[in-house]
């Protein structure tokens, strides 16, 4: 099994490439005959411009191929290429991965590191992992000593790494492939119960990418804000017995228009163009996103109940126009009760 194979199965990964531009040249003029021991001045004058701008190019260009190689993008992981790669695990085994951690390609390492992750029950496999997987620690790629720091955190099974939740009854929850587009972390979470890991769930799209997650105060519900390059979801998890609350930005949506007096368009594709508003008494918890930087857009009042700031859109049914409801709101859910409530803090006029 060739590591090349593994990388072809990525998919969705765009090479950064050098921008450059000729100078331009002025158009000719009147030329001014000069003697020659002026000329030899000049050219001396040009060719030390010359030399300067030379050194300054090459230095430059050698910053840019150091970080180059010390950088990679992916934009999206599809359902289909992750499927293609867990068959190919299905068919050579974990070898696959540890063939992928030995390929010069970063994403290829990349992408090896977190699915190793996903043999944290095969303790053969875990204890050659965690060999493998730790001289990236010191890699130059940030992107690549990121992930291997948080798949040894679970592989050793010390479980510091801040991305991991614990619950009320002491379980695990985390995601891997964090923070691996500039959208966010990729959508499926895991979760460790009784020294086993399994697969808890995977969103569906457009919820493509977890932004972040917010344990509640008891550590029995988890929020989750997940994101799709246009739209945003919160689901509230309850993990201890077993359910998921509705979706909670487009159920604010649609009961905040229907209060106005107006009825919403649904879209085919369940995008809603709506997303968390930041507020700022919310204080910083974890924020999922790649610079990190940002206010908490949600926040627990109590144990039960969820409030979030949130800009709303919506398509009004009957009017001609699109884009015509527009609202930011703070919204408060209770999860017991499964009662919403929300108070206004802007609204854009009805067209």
């Amino acid at each position: 099994m060739k590591a090349k194979d593994l990388l072809d199965a990525i998919g969705n990964i765009a090479d950064r490439h050098i921008e450059g531009s000729a100078p331009g040249r002025d158009a000719p003029g009147k030329r001014k005959v000069v003697g020659p021991k002026r000329r030899l001045v000049r050219y001396a004058a040009i060719a030390a411009c010359a030399a300067g701008f030379i050194f300054a190019v090459t230095a430059l260009a050698a910053n840019h191929i150091q970080n180059s190689i010390s950088h990679f993008y992916l934009r999206y992981l599809s359902p289909g290429e992750m499927a293609i790669a867990d068959s190919m695990a299905e068919q050579y085994g974990a070898d696959v991965y540890f063939d992928g951690l030995k390929s010069d390609d970063l994403r290829t390492q990349y992408f090896a590191i977190n699915k190793l992750v996903e043999y944290y029950n095969d303790e053969e496999v875990r204890a050659k992992a965690i060999d493998a997987i730790t001289p990236f620690l010191t890699s130059e790629s940030e992107q690549i000593t990121d992930a291997a720091a948080f798949a040894l955190s679970v592989l050793t099974q010390t479980f510091d790494d801040p991305r991991i939740i614990r619950l009320a009854d002491d379980s695990l929850i985390f995601a891997l492939f964090n923070n691996y587009s500039d959208y966010g972390t990729y959508n499926q979470l895991w979760r460790i119960k009784d020294g086993e890991l399994s697969d808890y769930m995977k969103f569906a799209e457009p919820q493509m990418y977890i932004r972040y997650m917010v344990p509640s105060p008891d550590a029995k519900l988890l929020a989750v804000y997940a994101i799709s390059n246009r739209s945003g979801y919160i689901v509230i998890h309850d993990l201890i017995d077993g359910y998921i609350s509705a979706e909670l930005v487009d159920s604010a949506r649609n009961l905040i228009a229907k209060d106005m007096g107006y009825s919403l368009r649904q879209r085919p594709d369940f995008e809603n163009y709506s997303s968390l508003e930041e507020i700022d008494r919310y204080p910083f918890v974890i924020d999922w996103s790649v610079d990190g930087a940002g206010e908490q857009s949600m926040l627990w009042v109590d144990n039960d109940t969820l409030e979030f700031g949130a800009a709303l859109t919506g398509d009004i049914m009957g009017n001609k126009e699109y884009g015509d409801f527009f609202v930011t709101a703070t919204v408060r859910y209770d999860y017991r009760q499964m009662k919403m409530e929300y108070s206004i803090i802007s609204d854009a006029p009805i067209t």
